[in-house]
């Protein structure tokens, strides 16, 4: 498969990037979950999710996010992103979607927006059509 397409410089791009905005995400609900830790006290808010979000964030960019979506984005690998999937039956569910939400759950979107906008543009708009069901 052709590593050029008409959205190949961008989609890559913002998904190398992916794995970094995950990192800025986790570092910024950690700082936030820290700074408001006091308001626990008067029962405001919940700075502990924050803390533990944002280290859950940092752990995913780093050991799942980098290796597995943000280089292969870099190399403009899309073959090995569309094959990155969780059999579900006879169903192909890409490992992308799921990872992508996971960030925007312990992220606020930042890290998780950056895996799913490239994973729906390749999904949908792709360098080729993107099989959903498993070979019979």
């Amino acid at each position: 498969m052709s590593t050029e397409w008409s959205h190949a410089n961008w989609v890559s791009f913002l998904g190398m990037i992916a794995w970094i905005l995950g990192i800025i995400s986790g570092v910024i609900n950690i700082l936030w979950g820290i700074i408001t830790l006091p308001l626990v006290i008067i029962g405001l808010g919940n700075p502990i999710w924050l803390i533990i979000s944002g280290i859950l964030a940092i752990l995913v960019s780093f050991f799942i996010i980098l290796p597995k979506f943000s280089i292969k984005c870099s190399k403009k690998d899309w073959d090995s992103l569309l094959n990155w999937v969780l059999p579900l039956g006879n169903i192909r569910f890409p490992w992308m979607l799921i990872w992508g939400a996971i960030m925007c759950t312990f992220g606020y979107g930042w890290g998780g927006i950056a895996i799913l906008v490239p994973a729906f543009v390749l999904l949908f708009a792709g360098p080729k059509p993107y099989d959903w069901k498993t070979q019979e």
